[in-house]
C-alpha cells in the first residue's frame, strides 16, 4: 500500500515538473526574454558565508511587465527593487519605463535610493548619511536600450537564447551622480565550470564603455561577472557585483536541489 502511495505521488511530483518545463519551454518560444521567478542566495564572496537571500518575480499588471526583486540579509538590511517596462512586438525585448531600488538599514530607515523615469528622463541618486540625503539629480537621454537591475538580466538571457553574436545594451547607475553607461556584455570563454552551481555555464563579463575617459576611469569600477546556465534556457544562475555605487560586495546564486548548501546558514565553497 505504501509503495504504491509513492508511486503515485511520484507520478504526481514528476507531471508537475513536466508541465513546469513545457510552461517554461512555451513562453521561452513566445518571448525570449522572459524570465521566471527566481531565489537566490547571497554570499560574502570572500568568506563564501551566506548573508542573505532574495527573491525575484515577473507580473503583469495594468499592461505593463513588473519586475520586482527583494534582498534580505541577515544583519537586517533590506532592499526592494521594482521596474516596470512596456512589451515590445514580435521578438524585440521590452523597454523600461520606470525604475526604482531602494536600500534599507536593519532599523527600517533610508539606506540609498535610486530611481529612473525613462521616458522623462529624470534621473535621482539618493544618498542618506544618519537620516539626511544627499540628493543627486539630473534629466538624463534614455535610449531605448537602457535597463537597470534585475532588467539588465532579463535582456542578456534574451540575447543568449537569440544566439547574438555580440550583446550591447545601455544601464543605468548612480557613479555616484546619475548616468545611462553603454555596456558590451562578453562570454569569457567556452563553457564554464562554476564551485557555485552545476554543469557547464556561460560567464559573462559587463564590460563598461566609458569613451575618452575609458583608460582612466575602468581601472576604478568594480567587476560585474554573471553566470547562465544553457541547459536550463540560458537562465540566470548568479552574479558578482556591489550593491550600488561603494555599497557592500555580494555574490548571488540562483537556489537549486542540488546545492544544500544555499538551503543552510553554512559556509559556500569559494567561487572562482
Amino acid at each position: 500500500m505504501r509503495t504504491s502511495i509513492s508511486r503515485k505521488i511520484v507520478a504526481i511530483v514528476a507531471a508537475s515538473f513536466l508541465a513546469f518545463l513545457t510552461t517554461v519551454d512555451e513562453a521561452t518560444a513566445q518571448n525570449p526574454f522572459y524570465i521566471s521567478a527566481t531565489d537566490t542566495t547571497i554570499y560574502a564572496p570572500d568568506s563564501g558565508q551566506i548573508i542573505g537571500h532574495g527573491q525575484y518575480k515577473i507580473s503583469h499588471v495594468d499592461g505593463f511587465e513588473v519586475v520586482e526583486g527583494e534582498d534580505k540579509y541577515l544583519d537586517g538590511e533590506y532592499d526592494h527593487e521594482e521596474q516596470r517596462l512596456q512589451p515590445s512586438v514580435g521578438d524585440l525585448p521590452p523597454v523600461l519605463v520606470y525604475y526604482q531600488h531602494r536600500y534599507f538599514n536593519a532599523d527600517g530607515s533610508d539606506q540609498y535610493e535610486e530611481s529612473l523615469e525613462a521616458r522623462s528622463g529624470n534621473a535621482t541618486c539618493k544618498f542618506y548619511e544618519s537620516g539626511v540625503p544627499d540628493i543627486r539629480a539630473t534629466i538624463l537621454k534614455v535610449p531605448p536600450d537602457t535597463y537597470a537591475g534585475a532588467t539588465q538580466l532579463m535582456l542578456l538571457v534574451g540575447r543568449l537564447r537569440e544566439a547574438a553574436p555580440r550583446i550591447t545594451f545601455h544601464s543605468f547607475n548612480c557613479i555616484p551622480e546619475p548616468k545611462i553607461i553603454a555596456i558590451e556584455a562578453a562570454p569569457l570563454s567556452g563553457p564554464a565550470a562554476w564551485a557555485m552551481y552545476p554543469g557547464n555555464l556561460v560567464k559573462m563579463e559587463m564590460k563598461p564603455d566609458l569613451g575618452i575617459f575609458d583608460v582612466l576611469v575602468a581601472p576604478f569600477i568594480p567587476k560585474v561577472y554573471a553566470w547562465f546556465d544553457p541547459a536550463n534556457a540560458f537562465n540566470y544562475v548568479g552574479g558578482r557585483f556591489d550593491r550600488y555605487y561603494k555599497g557592500r560586495h555580494v555574490l548571488m546564486v540562483r537556489t537549486h536541489d542540488a546545492n544544500p548548501v544555499a538551503q543552510s546558514s553554512a559556509s559556500a565553497p569559494r567561487e572562482h
